[in-house]
């Protein structure tokens, strides 16, 4: 049995789009099943189960083989993580396929990669048949979190600098992690996942200023004042921080970096930084005070 979590997030709710394409009956755990309704389905199983409940994670994940673990990112990941590894050995889990985020390191000075870093030690010392999968920054920040600013200022700031980004579609990472959970994947792997091409802020910006008709401009601003963005985006102070640590690394170099792990693993091409605006045109163009449609 094949077993998911995070399935109302961002990635969760499309590796379990994917699994349900393919034709695969699975497990979906979520903390209100009722919040969570939408999901049900012939080919989805909704279990009730709270990282920071562990008697939780033992019941929903007994008789699973396959589990995905994509936990909040929080102040406390890793005893979320750490709960969720022991309740899977405990359960006789075959397979985790943890998420985490390239970098990942537990003396990171980020704390985002710092608490996926201890995560990732104690998986490994876990005995668990692993693979963790690090996705590079996601192109769909830029339609949640830049959307307004780039609709209304027509721009989206960055603490990058002149730093290359080799961004990832969403959509790529989960049809990957959809894929590992169907098949054996690999032991004890880590899969760095990238997009195509590296672009720095500039490239990003000539790209939205040509599908979208109008000039976008890229501003670069320090990490201190991206924090304070991030808050005003709804972040809380601590995970602002924490992603603001790790969006200065990229500023360094972290993300220059593309790798063809996505082919090797899927055999497909992964998805441009071109074609994710394409698809998202009608995001970026919506004016003002128009419902977008659902």
């Amino acid at each position: 049995m094949i077993f998911v979590t995070g399935a109302t997030g961002r990635t969760g709710r499309r590796v379990a789009r994917r699994l349900s394409k393919w034709g695969y009956k699975f497990t979906a755990m979520v903390r209100d099943p009722e919040k969570a309704a939408d999901l049900k389905s012939k080919s989805i199983e909704l279990v009730q189960g709270d990282f920071g409940k562990p008697d939780s994670l033992r019941r929903a994940l007994e008789g699973v083989e396959h589990a995905f673990m994509l936990s909040p990112d929080c102040g406390n990941q890793f005893e979320l993580e750490k709960n969720f590894i022991d309740a899977a050995r405990e359960s006789g889990v075959k397979y985790l396929v943890k998420y985490s985020v390239i970098g990942a390191n537990p003396d990171s000075p980020s704390g985002l990669l710092r608490w996926h870093g201890e995560a990732e030690e104690y998986l490994r010392a876990s005995g668990l048949r692993h693979t963790i999968v690090r996705p590079s920054v996601f192109m769909q920040n830029f339609s949640s979190h830049f959307v307004q600013p780039i609709r209304e200022k027509k721009e989206f700031r960055l603490p990058f600098g002149e730093a290359g980004c080799a961004w990832v579609d969403v959509r790529d990472a989960a049809r990957l992690i959809a894929k590992l959970l169907t098949e054996n994947g690999n032991s004890d792997g880590v899969l760095t996942v990238t997009g195509p091409e590296s672009l720095t802020g500039k490239d990003v910006a000539a790209i939205f200023s040509e599908r979208l008709g109008k000039e976008v401009e890229y501003v670069d601003v320090k990490p201190k004042e991206f924090r304070k963005d991030l808050v005003s985006y709804g972040m809380t102070e601590q995970v602002a921080e924490a992603v603001a640590e790790f969006y200065k690394l990229i500023g360094d170099g972290l993300c220059n970096v593309v790798t063809d792990t996505f082919y090797q693993v899927t055999e497909k091409q992964p998805r441009t930084f071109d074609e994710f605006v394409d698809d998202s045109l009608s995001v970026f163009l919506k004016k003002k005070g128009k419902k977008e449609k659902k």
